[in-house]
């Protein structure tokens, strides 16, 4: 029973953690795509990360002369080419908080599933831990 509470105990941190950290990212990507501002910019490089991934570095304009750079997330092949325009979103206030526009989107949606997911899981952990007591 003890081990029974001891995994239970586990995956009600574990699940809670990831809920906390996916929500955190959701609410970011979606303040970020409703009321962020829209640029273009353009991919001036790529960024090679451990595991053989490929990641787009990306400039773009805040105004006032002001040029920033994002950095996309990490994909197994260039989510876009060197010289490339790609539509950019961020926040007014402090525009160095941006996100290239294809991928707020999808982690929109992604951030939307694994929260509904770990949700179900940290609840039925929660659940089996009561019933344990």
């Amino acid at each position: 029973m003890l081990a029974i509470r001891m995994i239970l105990g586990v995956m009600v941190c574990g699940s809670a953690l990831v809920l906390c950290t996916n929500l955190y990212a959701l609410r970011k990507a979606k303040r970020l795509e409703s009321a962020g501002t829209r640029v273009e910019g353009e991919c001036v490089s790529h960024y090679w990360p451990s595991g053989g991934y490929v990641g787009a570095v990306c400039t773009y304009s805040a105004g006032a002369g002001q040029e920033l750079t994002v950095r996309s997330s990490r994909y197994s092949v260039p989510p876009v080419e060197v010289g490339d325009v790609v539509e950019i979103v961020h926040d007014p206030g402090r525009p160095e908080r941006a996100l290239l526009l294809f991928e707020a989107t999808r982690r929109v949606g992604y951030d939307t599933a694994l929260t509904a997911v770990m949700g179900a899981m940290w609840a039925a952990a929660v659940t089996g831990l009561l019933l344990t007591l």
